[in-house]
């Protein structure tokens, strides 16, 4: 066994005297290396630097820099009178578990936790894992197509000189600038009534109506819910302990009546009055007049889901929901994430007057408001015009898509999907024939690289047809037809296979 106390010899240490590499560097490494590879064990005495630097022909110097490097790293200490000593805790060691601990870290957990109803709640849906933009993924925009070197040059404006009030924390219901850009477009674009003070910002769209559900409803009330409806509002009701009411939808949007007669007095009212999530439609204006009367006369909160009412390809843009109201029903709730790009994690609500500090004292408790850098950024890129620019490249971007899917399935699958030009929107609802499972063939069409949800998935109760949702918006048009037609051929094995 090698005596520690005994100091050991460097002599065999590699060193290069024509390499670019200064020798003090190289011996720092030598003598890094044999500590760690077990050469020379915790508690190995080194040789005194005189004797190295006579056994390796180096100047005392280079020895002594290279020792002095080693103990400021923690590989060496020295002691007083006694000599240089490799140390019994490596930094490695320090950076890193040991072999029990990962051991124990890696074994199966068996311990099972009792969630609370509000945890089963909120965790009774699953999030994907599969995060991406695959064709026909929906509700994802084209992120390739935004401008992002505006983006960063804007971002790096900020970066420079980054205002230090901003840097703390802030207001929680946004940048104050920011919800005056929003206030202003969504008053021209949208026909909304609001002021700035109306407007706080959320972490999406999903954020806002899980905050509503919370703010505004008791556990047993009931919700109006579109059918087939937006997953993501169900998700948010069901957490609040809310009671879902599917009312059916047709071409001109929800069924009012229909919704009076299965829930005469909702607590809430969700719609997406501009383009129905998924089946398409716009809300006529008779049934929004209702809607309105009806809210009032029950006491009930509207809220108005405008996902992507910025991408409408013909016409005028169509006025909100919200603009026709009179009595301060309709909460507006828009994102960023269509328009833009999901990964902003940025929406705002427009409420009511008296609502706007209630929701920020929530959002407070929450999570203490958005991230400050990205609302400075997208301040700039509204009101220097980049936002506007971007939505008009992006609507001839996207009606081009959505006429090359019309055009392809027209070609590839005419006998197995049925589907009509859309006005707006970033999908399309593809019919299947009557008896076909929706499904069955999503899975199938999932298992070779393609993800068209099935409208069954969309809906609380059972349907006469099923269809397939299918997102063009971020799929190049070469893209688009080769993958309809492998869905093409994948419909006409399915139905051989039955026949």
């Amino acid at each position: 066994m090698q005596n520690k106390n005994k100091p050991v010899t460097l002599s065999g240490l590699k060193l290069d005297r024509q390499a670019d590499q200064p020798l003090h560097r190289q011996l720092y490494h030598e003598v890094r290396r044999y500590i760690l590879s077990g050469q020379l064990p915790p508690g190995s005495q080194l040789p005194a630097t005189r004797i190295l630097s006579g056994e390796l022909g180096l100047s005392r110097s280079t020895v002594v820099e290279a020792i002095a490097q080693l103990k400021a790293e923690g590989y060496v200490s020295g002691q007083t009178g006694r000599g240089t000593f490799v140390s019994d805790m490596l930094p490695e060691l320090m950076l890193t578990v040991s072999n029990e601990d990962k051991i124990r870290k890696e074994a199966p957990q068996t311990r099972s936790f009792q969630l609370s109803n509000r945890g089963r709640l909120l965790s009774k849906y699953r999030y994907r894992e599969d995060f991406r933009p695959i064709p026909f993924r929906p509700g994802l925009p084209d992120m390739a197509a935004f401008p992002m070197e505006i983006w960063r040059k804007l971002w790096q404006r900020h970066l420079k000189n980054p205002p230090t009030d901003y840097l703390g924390y802030y207001d929680p219901a946004g940048y104050f600038p920011l919800r005056e850009a929003i206030a202003d477009h969504v008053r021209l674009s949208r026909g909304v009534r609001c002021t700035a003070e109306q407007v706080v910002m959320t972490a999406g769209s999903q954020q806002a109506l899980y905050l509503s559900a919370q703010l505004l409803t008791q556990p047993g009330e009931e919700v109006w819910l579109e059918n087939p409806g937006y997953v993501g509002a169900r998700s948010a009701f069901e957490a609040a302990g809310l009671e879902l009411v599917p009312v059916p939808v047709d071409g001109d949007g929800v069924d009012v009546e229909a919704g009076i007669r299965l829930c005469p007095k909702p607590r809430l009212i969700y719609v997406t009055p501009s383009h129905q999530y998924p089946v398409g439609g716009t809300l006529a204006l008779s049934r929004r007049i209702q809607l309105l009367e009806w809210a009032q006369h029950v006491d009930a909160i509207i809220l108005e889901d405008d996902y992507d009412s910025e991408y409408r390809y013909t016409g005028r843009p169509l006025a909100s929901l919200q603009g026709l109201d009179t009595h301060g029903r309709v909460i507006y709730i828009g994102t960023f994430s269509k328009v833009m790009f999901p990964g902003l994690r940025l929406g705002y609500q427009i409420l009511p007057a008296g609502l706007s500090r209630l929701w920020a004292a929530a959002r407070n408790s929450i999570d203490r408001g958005s991230e400050m850098m990205v609302q400075l950024v997208l301040n700039d890129f509204i009101r220097e015009g980049h936002f506007l620019r971007h939505i008009r490249r992006m609507r001839q971007l996207y009606a081009a898509r959505q006429q090359a899917l019309i055009d392809a399935i027209g070609k590839s699958c005419d006998h197995f999907l049925e589907v009509s030009p859309s006005p707006a929107g970033l999908h399309l609802l593809g019919w299947l024939p009557p008896g076909v499972d929706d499904g069955e063939i999503s899975a199938v069409l999932k298992e070779n690289g393609l993800d068209a949800p099935p409208l069954s998935d969309y809906s609380l109760t059972p349907l006469d047809r099923g269809g397939l949702v299918l997102g063009y918006a971020a799929v190049p048009e070469p893209i688009i037809r080769s993958a309809v037609a492998k869905i093409g051929r994948i419909l006409s094995a399915v139905k051989n296979s039955v026949n």
